[in-house]
């Protein structure tokens, strides 16, 4: 770090002199957070925490692409706008929005928590207000103010994104139509909110006839959303999608979606043996990584009483193939995530047989999933998992 701070000092003391040319006096930084936090002149209002880790590296990759130096000016407009304080004000302007389960984690103790609810598995539903200039997420504290419940919030935000099986798109670059079937990109301009249109109900499903089959959706980040036709040939979209998350600046997934036999969408799913298992799989992994260790980082310890968070690990084949290995330690009391394996030191067994023998709680409140272990199994329990002993 030099005499002037880090880099990300340094863009933080940029947005603070943005804000407060724009008239925003209480306004602070927060370095432990990488946020800013900002309190609106309303009676009552609670600060603003606008965390600055996908904007700074969406400024890093602009000057990356352009030169110059990085500063708020050359990155997505930043507003201190508040939320509408009527829900007849709100209500028009909400928007629906995917985001990862582990979304918004860090917010300091005693802030108001985001308005969200389960989506598809690693992902939840969370709501914007779009006002011209600004986009805030909406808080309990919101809810309270307007006098609504949380699923009345939700419902209006997707009724206000316009239903349509022919959202503006275009073609994949490098995407070939197969036997019929078409590989399609949906941009995002910032208005047409492509990836949540896979939260409205029948929209995926609607999209059969333009992708030539039944639909497959991947939403690597925000910025749009790919439809293709299930069908083994789309292995190498698995890896492009994965390329794409690891690059973005608000990744959202690595997974495939498609739609059941009732239009609902759904992960896509590969079982053992399907060609596309491998790659399927390793999707699934290296979702579940990213989710377990931002979680983690958020966990603690921090006291000698609380549960251990233990590492959701990724072990890679010469083939590319993947799977995931969670750790039971003697002695330790233990946040579980769940992984394809579990290591007792000095043998692996499977998931499935672990809850074979071993009954798992969920611990409550977390997502992604963990199950607290305080104490070591029984030594005939522990001798029936040894027997049952596998080798990745």
């Amino acid at each position: 770090m030099g005499i002037f701070g880090s880099r990300e000092d340094r863009f933080a003391r940029q947005v603070l002199t943005a804000l407060r040319d724009a008239g925003v006096a209480d306004a602070r930084y927060d370095r432990d957070q990488f946020a800013i936090h900002v309190r609106h002149p309303i009676a009552g209002g609670s600060p603003s925490i606008a965390y600055l880790g996908n904007i700074f590296r969406e400024c890093r990759d602009a000057v990356g692409r352009s030169g110059g130096s990085a500063s708020p000016g050359t990155c997505p407009r930043w507003s201190s706008s508040g939320a509408p304080e009527t829900w007849d004000e709100a209500a028009p302007l909400l928007r629906p929005l995917l985001r990862a389960v582990t979304f918004g984690l860090g917010v300091p103790a005693g802030s108001p928590a985001l308005v969200r609810r389960p989506a598809l598995p690693m992902l939840d539903e969370v709501v914007a207000v779009d006002q011209p200039t600004s986009m805030m997420y909406v808080t309990t504290r919101q809810l309270e103010q307007w006098g609504v419940p949380a699923s009345v919030v939700h419902d209006r935000a997707r009724r206000n994104l316009p239903w349509s099986p022919s959202t503006p798109s275009t073609p994949a670059a490098g995407a070939d139509a197969r036997a019929g079937a078409a590989v399609i990109r949906m941009v995002d301009d910032g208005d047409a909110y492509c990836a949540s249109h896979l939260l409205l109900p029948g929209w995926l499903a609607a999209q059969a006839g333009r992708v030539g089959g039944p639909p497959v959706a991947f939403v690597p980040d925000t910025t749009g959303l790919l439809l293709a036709a299930s069908a083994d040939g789309i292995g190498p979209l698995f890896a492009a999608v994965e390329e794409e998350y690891r690059d973005a600046a608000r990744p959202i997934s690595t997974m495939a979606y498609t739609v059941d036999a009732t239009g609902a969408v759904v992960p896509y799913e590969a079982p053992p043996g399907h060609p596309l298992h491998a790659v399927v799989h390793r999707s699934e992994v290296l979702m579940a990584a990213a989710e377990y260790g931002t979680q983690a980082a958020h966990l603690g310890p921090d006291t000698d009483t609380d549960p251990f968070a233990a590492t959701f690990t990724v072990a890679e084949r010469p083939d590319r193939s993947v799977f995931s290995v969670a750790t039971w330690t003697e002695g330790v009391d233990t946040l579980l995530p769940r992984a394809d394996y579990v290591s007792f030191g000095s043998f692996l067994v499977t998931w499935d047989t672990l809850t074979r023998e071993v009954d798992l709680d969920p611990a409550p409140g977390l997502a992604p999933e963990r199950f607290r272990l305080r104490g070591w199994p029984h030594p005939g329990v522990v001798a029936r998992l040894r027997a049952a002993a596998v080798t990745p």
